[in-house]
């Protein structure tokens, strides 16, 4: 894969990747809120031109998301440029974080949580 363009935030950063991946990435101890995810969205949004891509998001060990971010990214609008979601969870906290918003969220697009970004990717691709 190869990274086309990227818009770095202060809490994360959202990548375009060849072919048709965007990579969200959340750094340490960031607090994820309502405001974030909206400007998280609205980067995607930029980067593939409005079309809909397939949405990759790794968040470090002590991201922090709130339950206005969780309602944020599983709204229509949250989801208006995604075909399909994987999450990667790297600890028992980011699991049980990621498998509480796919049951409590419910998000209309298919999304499914991954112990790493390869296993991740390659569903991602299936869903294409």
């Amino acid at each position: 894969m190869e990274l086309v363009k990227e818009i770095i935030f202060s809490y994360g950063k959202v990548q375009l990747w060849n072919p048709e991946l965007i990579r969200i990435e959340f750094f340490s101890k960031a607090m994820i809120g309502r405001k974030e995810c909206i400007e998280v969205n609205n980067a995607i949004g930029i980067l593939t031109e409005g079309k809909q891509a397939l949405v990759l998001t790794v968040a470090a060990e002590d991201t922090n998301f709130d339950a206005e971010a969780r309602d944020e990214s599983s709204s229509p609008n949250g989801l208006r440029f995604t075909i399909a979601d994987a999450f990667v969870a790297r600890n028992l906290a980011q699991k049980l974080m990621v498998n509480f918003y796919l049951r409590f969220n419910k998000p209309a697009k298919p999304s499914k949580a991954f112990a790493s970004e390869d296993e991740a990717i390659a569903w991602l691709r299936s869903q294409a």
